[in-house]
């Protein structure tokens, strides 16, 4: 290994895992991310494998090319070409990351290079040739950027019934061999080709390139050879060694039996049998030092298991290797259970003996014979199960089992939890596997079942699993149904349906199939962007960045405290629907999604919808909510203060029996979406919002036709933007910090603009819009223009210079119920003298600005005047006067009016900046 990436994964260990030991030959006494024992050790020579040393309680193990990708990620910039030296980087890759000895290599690879000009990147390539003229590549610089392509094969080759082999090995060469391993990939053969020079003499390898390639040319050839060694000669033995799972198993049962077909004798190898375990491939092993003779014998006998021919064959092979009574066993997808009686198998021993032939058997021969003979098999589930692993939730201390049922024939495999109980009795898990797999019936015993479990759950992995999809500041990883996107990797769901985040495997228990994201880092398309900006203009070049600002909330929290809210409000009809079903389409949300009505939801539901997702927006729509109805539930905005600094909407118990709690954080932001922008908040609620006013003045012909074609996009055409710019987290969030800070100073340098939390909260905003216009980019052109640019930064000043009129101005209610009350007075008073003391103001001290009403009269009077109660009832208004600006609330109780009578009143002062401390009431 490289001296320089040998003492960079050596620093990274003792930074992430505390070893005690670091000198000599190995570093020990790390802390174990499992078991959080300290007993972690690994080679400082050759840091291939973290292992803890707690075999018994633990033994997991971990590829450090695995914990530390990025190392293993930019062969081209450690390692550039030289003239010397034109296959640096090639080497270094082989020699680094795949622990493969280059020398033994040498004149069988060669560095090139690959570029992909939809995604306008390009890697060096570690090049293999192919017989007849074909080549298969793997690349090697930041491959993530191609998506799921990691290797490439030369444009037009078709592999398919050709084998690749070392260029020194000639066909004559392997007519020789004992054995040739025909294996997956190029790296695993040539993994296997170094174990059997010491391990395995006679032995060769070679690569099918796919599973699914026969080799059938390639076998031609051979058997050409072998014949041309004259009629003695014996062909060699054929070990299809896949890798684990079910492809591989698949393949090597399915092509063992064509090469016995053809006149071959073949086997299987096989990690475990039934391609079960860890996914292991040969490569991986090598680097383990996992290939010597005797575990080399054990893969072949894993392999004879998997592919027998019949139940009673499997059944045996599995009983010669324990040697116990009875054991479960898994055959054509159905679950069984074997039993050897030892009586049965002594009388069969015994009988031997009135045979000359059987006689003449060795004690051990005898015992084979007689163990396949009295072999009992019976079906205990008329399927096959298995535990995958152990999902923790350790925020509800909550867990259960994940396992993969399967079924003979063509019928879905089906995944489902079991809780713990269902796992520990007979009853229970028969109940729970015909309730999640139609038809599965278990009729086993809970002893079998207890004894099944015991192999199946012996080093189980543990799962991370989440109460919530999106964003995990803890994983640093964005998380969906079936994508993930980390550190600018993109993810996808493995087998086993959980995400492989650096060390750990990560589950989002609350993907329900709300997202459909299709991403393709060759085709980043914002051709919709035109149709947007020419729906909304500014608007929707707002909006959208309050979007892209939405992604990185965790992250902007974790450095600015706090993520003000935006308002989206307008009249109905006014587009506010086409612009948020668009905008949540951008981020995977299927079935035109909307947003979520508060009002009709009880405090438990909205504190779920809350927080059902991280670095996503949620939307609060209250837009045709009829106000004047007494019967509607009112939501209390300033239910919304402590999720601005993305604290816990709702703490509740969890049901134990102990005193434990559940406070989940706000990880997203927060839309709110309505027909009138809120004004009945308090004033520290209004200071966290940045309201947009959509209205119909922009409306055209064009614009109408362009929301249409909005409209008829589907979620797959549009959602690779939120991959997209969530990729450039690093980019987005650098970009952020430098642009927030112009933009603060910006806005508080305006005269206009007095509030220092409104000033921040724009400010987020605006650098938002910075961040969106240099992410948006196709083929180095921007797409949004400066021109557009500039109107959504006029658009945002303009946003906080109204929300700062909003926090002096009195609710539309308030105001309306002032102006009714001046018309009364007026009218009250008309043609009256001041000693009759007419009208509502009953206070002593008018002409200081002082009004003091009788609400059953003011009451009163609107119903002779034949006025409608501004709001829903006097029992509503009672409730906003108190947040009267213009006219300040100064108390309620008992006052002495002007006609010398006392009343219960309300007190209110015209000029709030009059001082009234000391005046007589």
């Amino acid at each position: 290994m490289d001296d320089k990436l040998r003492q960079d994964i050596l620093a990274r260990l003792q930074r992430d895992y505390k070893f005690r030991s670091t000198s000599g030959p190995w570093m020990r006494g790390g802390r174990c991310p499992d078991c959080r024992g300290k007993e972690l050790y690994i080679s400082t020579e050759k840091p291939w494998v973290l292992r803890c040393g707690r075999e018994n309680k633990c033994g997991h193990e971990w590829s450090t090319r695995d914990l530390y990708s990025e190392l293993f990620d930019n062969w081209s910039d450690r390692h550039p070409q030289r003239p010397d030296d034109p296959h640096a980087a090639a080497k270094a890759y082989l020699r680094d990351a795949r622990g493969l000895n280059v020398v033994k290599l040498a004149g069988a690879f060669s560095q090139e290079n690959y570029f992909d000009r939809k995604a306008n990147a390009g890697s060096a390539t570690v090049r293999f040739q192919m017989p007849e003229g074909g080549w298969w590549e793997r690349l090697i610089d930041r491959p993530h950027r191609f998506g799921k392509k990691k290797a490439n094969i030369k444009y037009g080759y078709s592999f398919r019934g050709h084998a690749w082999q070392h260029p020194s090995l000639s066909m004559e060469d392997l007519a020789t061999a004992s054995e040739i391993w025909i294996a997956e990939g190029i790296f695993d053969a040539v993994a296997l080709a170094e174990a059997f020079e010491s391990e395995r003499p006679g032995a060769r390898a070679v690569s099918s390139i796919s599973t699914n390639n026969y080799p059938a040319k390639w076998l031609e050839a051979l058997a050409e050879a072998v014949a041309a060694r004259g009629t003695s000669a014996r062909r060699p033995v054929l070990v299809f060694a896949f890798d684990v799972g079910p492809a591989g198993v698949r393949y090597a049962r399915r092509w063992v039996d064509q090469a016995r077909q053809d006149g071959w004798t073949a086997r299987a190898a096989q990690v475990r049998p039934d391609g079960e375990g860890t996914k292991l491939d040969w490569n991986d092993l090598h680097q383990r030092g996992m290939l010597e003779a005797e575990q080399l014998d054990a893969y072949l006998e894993n392999g004879d298991i998997t592919t027998a021919e019949n139940a009673a064959e499997k059944a045996f092979l599995l009983y010669r290797r324990s040697r116990r009574a009875e054991f479960p066993l898994t055959f054509k997808s159905r679950q069984l259970w074997a039993r050897f009686a030892a009586e049965r198998i002594n009388e069969l021993i015994q009988s031997y003996g009135e045979d000359k032939t059987l006689a003449a058997l060795s004690n051990e021969e005898k015992w084979d014979r007689a163990a396949r003979e009295a072999v009992e098999i019976t079906e205990i589930a008329n399927c096959t199960f298995r535990a995958l692993y152990f999902q923790r939730d350790a925020a509800l201390n909550d867990s259960t089992y994940y396992l993969r049922i399967d079924f003979p024939g063509k019928q879905d495999t089906v995944k489902a939890n079991f809780p713990g109980p269902a796992m520990a009795g007979g009853g229970e898990f028969k109940k729970r596997l015909i309730s999640v797999a139609p038809g599965a019936i278990y009729t086993g015993s809970t002893w079998q079942l207890d004894k099944l479990m015991e192999r199946q759950l012996d080093g189980i992995r543990t799962v991370d699993a989440l109460y919530f999809s999106g964003y995990s500041i803890e994983h640093n990883a964005w998380m969906f149904d079936d994508i993930a996107v980390t550190d600018g990797r993109v993810v996808p769901l493995n087998d086993e349906d959980y995400f492989e985040i650096g060390k750990v495997g990560v589950k989002p228990t609350g993907a329900t199939g709300e997202f459909a994201i299709d991403y393709d880092p060759n085709h980043a398309d914002y051709s919709w962007w035109p149709d947007l900006y020419a729906s909304f203009g500014p608007l929707g070049l707002v909006s959208l960045a309050y979007w892209l600002l939405s992604l990185f909330a965790e992250q902007v929290r974790r450095d600015q405290q706090s993520l003000g809210f935006l308002e989206i409000s307008g009249e109905p009809g006014s587009g506010k629907s086409t612009l948020l079903m668009f905008l949540w389409k951008l981020v995977g949300r299927r079935h035109n999604y909307e947003g979520f009505d508060p009002a009709s939801a009880t405090a438990a539901g909205i504190a779920r919808e809350l927080v059902k997702y991280g670095n996503l927006p949620v939307v609060f729509l209250e837009g045709d909510r009829k106000k004047d109805q007494p019967s509607t539930r009112k939501f209390d905005w300033s239910e919304l203060k402590k999720i601005y600094n993305g604290h816990s909407p709702r703490t509740r118990g969890i049901a134990n029996g102990g005193t434990d709690t559940f406070s989940p954080p706000f990880r997203g932001a927060l839309v709110i979406a309505q027909n009138d922008p809120i004004r009945e908040a308090e004033e520290a609620v209004l200071e966290r919002i940045m309201p947009l006013k959509v209205d119909k003045s922009r409306f055209s012909p064009e614009g109408k036709a362009a929301g249409n074609r909005l409209k008829r996009h589907d979620v797959e055409d549009v959602s690779h933007w939120m991959i997209a710019m969530i990729r450039q987290e690093r980019q987005i969030i650098d970009h952020y910090h430098a642009r927030f800070t112009h933009h603060e100073d910006r806005l508080l340098a305006h005269p206009e603009v007095q509030n220092d939390r409104l000033a921040f909260n724009h400010a987020q905003l605006a650098a938002a819009l910075d961040c969106l216009a240099q992410a948006m980019v196709v083929d180095g052109k921007a797409t949004i223009s400066p021109a557009e640019l500039n109107d959504g930064h006029q658009l945002i000043e303009q946003m906080c210079l109204a929300q700062h009129g909003a926090l002096g101005a009195d609710h539309p209610i308030i105001a309306q119920f002032w102006e009714s009350f001046d018309y009364l007075d007026q009218k009250m008073t008309e043609g009256k003298s001041e000693a009759e003391c007419a009208g509502l103001n009953h206070h002593r001290k008018q002409a200081q600005g002082l009004i003091a009403l009788s609400m059953p009269e003011v009451e009163q009077a609107f119903a002779h005047y034949r006025m409608t109660i501004p709001g829903a009832s006097m029992l509503e208004l009672k409730k906003m006067l108190p947040t009267s600006k213009a006219r300040k609330f100064i108390r309620s109780g008992q006052v002495n009016c002007r006609d010398g009578r006392n009343r219960h009143c309300w007190i209110f002062q015209c000029d709030p900046q009059t001082k009234t401390e000391g005046l007589p009431i």
